[in-house]
């Protein structure tokens, strides 16, 4: 029992540090003070992450290909939030990034909170995959928070105040059958996670002001995943948008940094690549991973046609549309 008290010991004391060096050391979430940007926030999770930090009284700018009426229902049944802008911006376009930050420098103010959290898949094996669709869900996906961290870190640093959070996957340490592309780019998002905390200082001490969150759920009740059979609800429940959102604002109200798994399962995956291969596949074939996809309704197509859509507009010359309900 000695190995295993002490270990729990250490353990404890581990989580009691970190719990107070997040409230600490560095930079924690004020509404008064901070303006928080989520990039896919018109639907799906971002939409409920703009609701909760709304209601919190925070300033709260989105970027979507796609943005709400005003009034009635659109097709997905989805109005503006009330007291948030929205900027039609495709994140995959460096360029459009560049401008929208400018335009919303100006009109609300510089970002402290980003939230990185726009992405698509499409549930097709890697060689029925058309080169466009690997392209797109690797810029959406991956390469869009290159853009829009190396966008608005700078104004960050400058003020010694940020928070860079990025919306992963579980996916990203373990991924099924039709979903290369799209785990792949969570891979990445991962990695980019862990440099940039490193790059803006040692979580420690905070030098930059500007902390950093993962957060890697497992499969969320929206439609991205729409048509998908969940394996196991019972070992891999699918969750509630809501309930990750509540997640994830708690741990930016907390100052919280390093690495959120939900549900509890996904905790364990990282570990489960470490077993050798031949138990991998049993487990992974007992569970029924690799056939989930095959029921997967795909929308990228039309994701691709919006993005691209809005890139000829730019290229005329029209200005990124932005939008305010009051």
């Amino acid at each position: 029992m000695g190995p295993l008290l002490f270990t729990l010991f250490v353990y404890h004391l581990n989580k009691q540090f970190r719990f107070f060096s997040n409230l600490l050391i560095g930079n924690y979430f004020e509404p008064e003070r901070d303006i928080v940007l989520i990039t896919g926030g018109a639907s799906g999770l971002g939409r409920e992450l703009a609701l909760k930090f709304a209601s919190k009284g925070a300033k709260v700018v989105i970027l979507d290909i796609h943005i709400p009426v005003d009034s009635q229902d659109d097709e997905d049944n989805l109005t503006k939030i009330k007291g948030v802008t929205y900027y039609q911006c495709d994140v995959s376009n460096r360029v459009q990034v560049s401008m929208v930050q400018k335009q919303i420098k100006q009109e609300v103010g510089k970002v402290t909170i980003l939230i990185n959290n726009a992405g698509i898949t499409t549930g097709k094996t890697l060689l029925n995959l058309s080169y466009e669709e690997i392209e797109k869900t690797i810029q959406i996906n991956l390469l869009s928070s290159f853009y829009t961290i190396k966008t608005f870190l700078p104004d960050m640093i400058k003020m010694k105040r940020g928070y860079i959070v990025t919306i992963g996957s579980v996916l990203g340490y373990m991924s099924p059958a039709r979903l290369s592309a799209y785990g792949a780019s969570k891979s990445g998002l991962i990695a980019l996670h862990e440099s940039l905390t490193y790059e803006v200082g040692p979580p420690s001490i905070n030098p930059s002001g500007v902390k950093t969150l993962l957060i890697c759920p497992g499969q969320l009740k929206t439609g991205m995943f729409k048509g998908v059979v969940t394996p196991s609800t019972l070992l891999a429940p699918e969750l509630e948008p809501t309930y990750v959102a509540n997640s994830v604002y708690s741990a930016v109200e907390l100052g919280r940094r390093g690495e959120i798994r939900l549900p509890f399962y996904t905790n364990l995956i990282p570990v489960f690549r470490a077993v050798p291969w031949p138990i991998v596949e049993l487990v992974r074939g007992f569970s029924g991973i690799d056939s989930s996809m095959r029921t997967f309704k795909d929308t990228i197509s039309k994701v691709a046609s919006k993005a691209s859509s809005i890139a000829s507009r730019s290229l005329v010359g029209s200005r990124i549309s932005s939008a305010k309900t009051i």
